[in-house]
């Protein structure tokens, strides 16, 4: 039984260091262009990989910075940096 409860706990804190952010998806027409967070990333010496709108309605760039594989999520309503997973 306490080796069914670890397992648990393990699972769940898992899951949550690896949640992705979650957004509001922007009206009509009220969307950041997403090549401002393309362009953000870009003036740090990120280099874009791919990007994608993620299931959560975040923009999500994957590329490099520094030599180290990032994965880095922006607002599209404001086009802010909400958070950055080194990949």
């Amino acid at each position: 039984m306490k080796i069914a409860t670890l397992a648990a706990m393990m699972t769940l804190s898992a899951t949550a260091a690896f949640a992705e952010p979650e957004c509001t998806a922007p009206a009509e027409g009220a969307a950041a262009p997403v090549w401002k967070s393309i362009q953000s990333f870009e003036e740090e010496g990120g280099v874009v990989r791919s990007f994608k709108i993620n299931s959560g309605a975040c923009y999500e760039i994957y590329g490099t910075l520094d030599g180290t594989n990032m994965e880095v999520f922006f607002d599209p309503t404001t086009g802010e940096e909400l958070d950055r997973i080194d990949a």
